[in-house]
């Protein structure tokens, strides 16, 4: 199934913002991604389990749960899968410029992204927990322990809006990818980050001198993370959440999760 995913490494969107203009896209259909027979999936490769790249036969891959979802997708459309992989917050602007089809990158819906994008059912709901070293570790133990200090999030996250929007006393510093945030912790230019749950469990195990904030759990008001699509493009959002379904259904997805969270653990702990 891999071998037929062609990798696009794009450049990172500059200046953009969350998104490009608050114009809704054109709908996209069925039969203009069959017509071109491809499939284009924006991604951030910073999210293992869901996607990450690594290095097989000396060639990089990404490999993760959404891109199984992906191309799941591509084969229901009869169509080769491409994925372009970009920092989190030129996802939405890269799908509003027609550079992709669809967003598939651990994305939840939220107000402000509903208003320019539609999205799937979700598959996957987490939380957000925050990460700091462990020798500062006895200092923290509620959000409101980081007044005054300084938190990472993933740039375009919901951690990011949520931080704004409830703990204008934190000073927040965000950041195009999720590893950069662990390092950042590493390097003590933040004093923690707060990242979605799987993501955390994973840079964990690499990690040793950092760990989780045990009284700190963020649970997110969206559905959960969800397949982005131009607006009003029913017709591929019905065949999306009917893979989705098949997949729930039948157990795959749960596979998948078990898989990329297996593999990526190992892949973590070959780079310490």
């Amino acid at each position: 199934m891999l071998n037929k995913i062609k990798i696009g490494m794009a450049a990172m969107a500059l200046s953009l913002g969350l998104f490009a203009s608050t114009a809704p896209i054109e709908a996209l259909t069925i039969g203009e991604i069959q017509e071109k027979g491809e499939l284009i999936v924006g991604t951030n490769a910073e999210y293992p389990p869901m996607e990450w790249v690594i290095i097989e036969d000396g060639e990089s891959k990404i490999v993760g749960v959404d891109v199984e979802l992906a191309q799941a997708i591509a084969d229901e459309l009869g169509v080769e899968m491409t994925l372009d992989n970009r920092a989190f917050d030129a996802l939405i602007p890269t799908l509003q410029t027609q550079k992709v089809d669809i967003i598939i990158a651990g994305m939840a819906e939220t107000e402000d992204r509903a208003r320019v994008v539609d999205f799937s059912n979700p598959y996957y709901k987490g939380a957000g927990e925050m990460s700091v070293l462990k020798e500062n570790s006895d200092q923290y133990e509620t959000m409101e322990d980081f007044n005054g200090k300084t938190v990472g999030v993933l740039k375009g996250s919901i951690q990011e809006t949520y931080i704004r929007d409830n703990h204008p006393e934190i000073e927040m510093t965000s950041l195009g990818g999720t590893g950069e945030l662990f390092e950042a912790i590493r390097a003590k230019r933040i004093d923690g980050a707060l990242v979605d749950t799987i993501p955390t469990g994973q840079y964990l195990t690499q990690y040793e001198d950092i760990q989780r904030v045990e009284g700190i759990r963020v649970e997110n008001d969206s559905e959960g993370s969800a397949v982005a699509t131009p607006k009003d493009s029913e017709e591929l959002i019905a065949l999306i959440n009917e893979v989705i379904a098949e997949k729930q259904e039948s157990g795959e997805l749960d596979e998948w999760f078990d898989t990329y969270l297996e593999l990526s653990g190992k892949e973590l702990e070959l780079t310490e």
